[in-house]
């Protein structure tokens, strides 16, 4: 169970994501869609079916994300069709950062100064990129969606209290470092330490890897 802002705690599915190779991609893409600040308008989600798919796909393209997919989305009832548009709306939010939207998501897992700390900036000033009175600089906007996407990864094992347990527990893949440790306070994204971070995460959602 994971909340953000929204509470995800699914107990139904609809034909045809109750498939096996449905399911999987579309508790991912619920997930996904949460860390990036897409369903902050609703309060609960317990239902999983084709029309709350369509609902992340309207979100993401009114943000500027994944229009294709959208349409797409909006008339596609074959599953086979359906696991590839799926594959494709994440894959476009794995690679447009949305940080005003992430960072008030990334808000209620962690605390502004251990949230800053992982970005490397100050807490005074991500109140101020929170807030919109100072605009997100490239590499914290960076940061943040990669923080993001991992913890949207980290939700399919753990609840809030976990995910942030898990920042601080050393692991023997890391050399015996924790992943706050691993990152220090200067890192790149698309660096080697971050992207076995990433990877780690990945793998407890069933990912296979880091995207």
């Amino acid at each position: 169970m994971l909340r953000i802002v929204t509470l995800v705690r699914i107990t139904t599915v609809d034909a045809p994501l109750d498939g096996r190779r449905l399911l999987a991609p579309s508790v991912g893409l619920v997930r996904r869609a949460l860390a990036l600040g897409l369903l902050s308008d609703r309060a609960v989600i317990e239902h999983l079916d084709v029309e709350l798919l369509r609902g992340i796909a309207r979100a993401a393209s009114a943000a500027g994300v994944g229009q294709d997919a959208a349409l797409a989305l909006s008339h596609e009832e074959r599953p086979e069709r359906l696991a590839a548009l799926i594959q494709r709306l994440d894959d476009a939010l794995a690679e447009s950062p949305l940080p005003d939207r992430e960072l008030r998501e990334l808000q209620h897992v962690l605390d502004v100064e251990a949230l800053a700390g992982l970005l490397g900036t100050s807490g005074v000033s991500l109140r101020r990129y929170v807030s919109g009175s100072r605009e997100v600089p490239d590499r914290i906007a960076a940061r943040i969606h990669w923080l993001a996407l991992l913890v949207s990864d980290l939700a399919g094992a753990y609840n809030e209290l976990g995910i942030r347990r898990w920042f601080d527990r050393p692991r023997a893949q890391l050399g015996g470092r924790s992943p706050r440790q691993a990152l220090g306070t200067d890192w790149d994204p698309a660096g080697p330490d971050a992207r076995l971070v990433r990877s780690l995460a990945a793998a407890l959602a069933g990912a296979g890897g880091a995207t």
